[in-house]
């Protein structure tokens, strides 16, 4: 299999939360003679020539059915420029499509890791014929097509910097701002930190998306006030995937107290830019030494854990954890070999 057609949400070097992926475009570009894209929208980038990138009219305001509409064309304009599909996330591009590209003898092959067992997906993993995720926690369908490739982490973008060095009590927070991320016992351990006369930052790097988050910032924010901590903690609102390092790289703890499941990502990148990691994700749970899992949401406990966190240096073996499991070109090249086997 000499082409590839990647579906996926977005293309654009900017975007905090999918910035990464033009990261696995170019590696898919060193595998595949030709790659072409599909994707709801692009933005800014910079990729290799033998991949080119087609919207799907999110970005011009097309209504839905004109995205179904220009999916089907571009299907079948592009039938000969590519032998097996690689559908990253959304898995109703599975089941839209599947029919065709078995009729065609197209590969079909899914990514999805997250917690989330729609309809949608079970369809999809009937229809898929190899589905990729990063750890068996993201993907939660007993199928024997699941093969866990890892998260793939761009460790040359992710790295330590040993001329910057944090102070001990500042703490990052990175992702999308939604009630899952469980944002209020920590905001609260923050307070009691400060009132025990420690000089505590936060900064929350992120911005909500649908509405009921953009409602939980708000409640977010008034909290922050109401309780007097302003000036502890900082929401910065986007930031680009390239700038993301230097985030990390100013604060000495990343803590996560999401309840997404599957492994996030973040999680990883904070370990590779050499942050000590406090997480309750489940999936962080398997490899993160002990004291470094979340031992309770209680404010008053976490308020202590975060404390004993400022005297640890556990930097180097974090990331020597993301080198061995999450590298980007083992993950591209994994994939790779199993979309062109036959």
């Amino acid at each position: 299999m000499k082409n590839l057609l990647i579906i996926t949400q977005k293309v654009d070097k900017n975007d905090q939360l999918l910035g990464f992926f033009i990261d696995w475009i170019a590696g898919f570009a060193q595998k595949f003679e030709k790659v072409t894209i599909l994707c709801l929208e692009k933005g800014e980038f910079d990729l290799p020539k033998n991949v080119s990138v087609i919207s799907l009219g999110k970005d011009r305001n097309l209504s839905k059915l004109f995205w179904f509409f220009n999916f089907y064309k571009y299907l079948f304009r592009y039938r000969k420029q590519y032998d097996a599909v690689f559908i990253h996330m959304n898995p109703i591009w599975v089941v839209l499509g599947s029919w065709y590209w078995h009729m065609t003898n197209k590969k079909v092959c899914l990514w999805y890791a997250h917690k989330s067992v729609t309809f949608k997906l079970r369809l999809a993993e009937k229809f898929s014929d190899i589905i990729f995720t990063s750890t068996l926690d993201g993907f939660r369908l007993d199928s024997k097509k699941v093969k866990v490739v890892g998260q793939g982490i761009n460790t040359d973008l992710f790295k330590p910097d040993k001329s910057v060095s944090p102070a001990p009590e500042t703490l990052i927070n990175v992702g999308r701002i939604a009630p899952i991320k469980n944002y209020e016992p920590l905001i609260e351990a923050i307070k009691i930190i400060k009132d025990g006369g420690i000089n505590v930052n936060l900064t929350i790097v992120g911005e909500p998306t649908l509405n009921v988050d953009f409602k939980y910032q708000e409640k977010l924010v008034k909290m922050v006030k109401d309780i007097g901590i302003e000036e502890r903690i900082k929401f910065v609102g986007k930031i680009t995937n390239n700038d993301l390092p230097n985030y990390y790289r100013k604060n000495k703890i990343y803590i996560n107290l999401s309840r997404t499941g599957s492994l996030d990502k973040t999680i990883l990148e904070a370990m590779a830019s050499g942050c000590v990691v406090l997480s309750s994700n489940d999936s962080a749970k398997k490899f993160l030494p002990p004291r470094l899992v979340i031992r309770s949401e209680n404010p008053n406990d976490l308020a202590e854990q975060i404390k004993e966190a400022t005297r640890w240096d556990v930097g180097d073996e974090l990331r020597d954890y993301v080198v061995s499991n999450h590298l980007l070109p083992e993950l591209i090249k994994s994939m790779s070999e199993s979309i062109k086997t036959p």
